[in-house]
């Protein structure tokens, strides 16, 4: 949405904007309002949000100013009367208004309201969901002392011992979120813990996942990905320096920091299955099949930081296929570079044709899918391949997007330890309560 400077009224700018506005407050590039399918089952109502496009008068929602100025500013989730006013002067007023109420199929449970309570003073968790996993539902909250949304993932560990295995590794996927700052790295803000639940609090990506951006664009062209692929590399780099592999990269997992749009910033999230490689190889078999390395089928094998290279091999792969399943993968187990290389050829002989990839691309992609892990690039050789790097002036306009996205990005501030175990507190306030001692506020 944008403004048009000395033209008629009824001028529209088509190439930039689906909707004008002739009046000098508004910029030729104001504003953007888009929505997120969060899922495709419709347990989770969409998600609505208004950015700012760098505009010179700024964009306000309820008064507060949301972006103004060239620095990317992250996006706003709206609710329902939500008012967007435009310039210092708010005479264009746009309100918000939801025609359908929808609910979601999770809601929090009578123990999670009260434990919630807990730490309202910090995050208020509200009653609106944006995904379910296992045991998790996701939550929308607000942080108090920015006013921000944020995400509250809620572990309901009740079915199984403090000291299971599931338990330790949602303790342990928080820790090392704790110790991980980057900016294409998902940023954790706090973690609390009782005897029934843990709640993981994160950042909001604003601009969904890589899975919801295939949905709305079916199939994205070849420059968007490299950008993405990019970013996915910089995570990639930097985790393996820490000696921690993912093990589980797949579209769902690499979230849209700001807006559903290829240039702007990408986050790993989802460390759930990572483990430590620094002290010899991984054992446990996990991760997604389709982007699971074949040494990760082989029992008793093992596996090093390499697995991370295949499945963004294989994330490339799906991107230039765009919205569609890999073709003939349920039957295709690799069990040698010939089969990879004839799996691999036959997508290519399609796609090549079609301008869909290039000679370059087809070349980083065969090179992530080595079936020998040894022979895999590392992160940072792969982020230097020629598909990433050339032409110049396309690494130039690469360089120039990741450092406005690195502007955009603040450090975490993480109090420690992460996981703040308020058992003791919940008990402590249900015993004073009892005694009729006045509660802390």
């Amino acid at each position: 949405m944008g403004g048009q400077k000395q033209r008629s009224p009824d001028h529209r700018d088509e190439t930039r904007n689906h909707v004008a506005f002739a009046d000098p407050v508004v910029s030729r590039c104001q504003l953007e309002i888009f929505s997120i399918i969060v899922d495709e089952e419709h347990n989770h109502p969409p998600l609505v949000f208004v950015r700012d496009r760098g505009s010179s008068n700024g964009t306000a929602v309820n008064g507060q100013i949301i972006g103004k100025g060239a620095t990317l500013s992250p996006s706003r989730l709206l609710e329902d009367g939500d008012i967007i006013t435009i310039g210092p002067h708010p005479h264009l007023r746009l309100r918000y208004t939801l025609l359908v109420h929808a609910r979601s199929s999770y809601t929090l449970s009578h123990l999670q309201r009260q434990e919630v309570e807990l730490f309202k003073d910090r995050y208020v968790v509200t009653d609106r969901t944006i995904g379910d996993g296992g045991h998790a539902v996701v939550f929308l909250a607000t942080e108090v002392e920015t006013g921000q949304h944020v995400v509250c993932k809620i572990h309901d560990i009740s079915r199984c011992s403090r000291a299971s295995k599931e338990v330790e590794r949602i303790r342990q996927e928080a820790s090392l979120l704790s110790t991980l700052d980057h900016p294409n790295i998902l940023p954790i803000k706090a973690a609390f813990e009782t005897e029934q639940t843990i709640y993981v609090i994160t950042d909001l990506a604003t601009g969904g996942d890589l899975f919801s951006l295939l949905l709305r664009y079916n199939t994205l062209d070849e420059w968007g990905i490299r950008s993405i692929v990019r970013q996915v590399l910089r995570g990639v780099a930097y985790i393996h320096s820490k000696g921690v592999a993912h093990r589980d990269i797949k579209p769902e997992n690499i979230l849209c920091g700001m807006t559903p749009q290829a240039p702007y910033r990408i986050m790993l999230s989802d460390f759930g299955d990572s483990g430590i490689a620094s002290s010899g190889r991984l054992k446990s078999t996990v991760g997604t099949r389709f982007y699971r390395a074949p040494e990760c089928n082989v029992p008793g094998q093992g596996h090093d930081l390499s697995v991370d290279i295949w499945a963004a091999g294989m994330l490339t792969l799906q991107l230039i296929l765009g919205y569609e399943e890999f073709p003939d993968l349920d039957s295709v187990v690799f069990k040698s570079q010939g089969e990879v290389d004839r799996y691999l050829g036959g997508i290519f002989a399609v796609l090549g044709p079609r301008g869909r990839i290039s000679q370059a691309g087809q070349s980083f992609i065969s090179g992530c899918l080595a079936y020998d892990s040894g022979k895999r690039p590392t992160a940072r050789q792969a982020f230097y391949h020629g598909w990433l790097q050339a032409p110049e002036s396309d690494r130039k306009m690469f360089k120039r997007l990741e450092a406005d996205n690195v502007l955009s990005w603040k450090p975490q501030r993480v109090k420690f330890p992460v996981i703040e175990d308020i058992t003791g507190v919940s008990l402590s306030k249900d015993k004073r309560k009892k005694q009729g001692a006045p509660q802390a506020q």
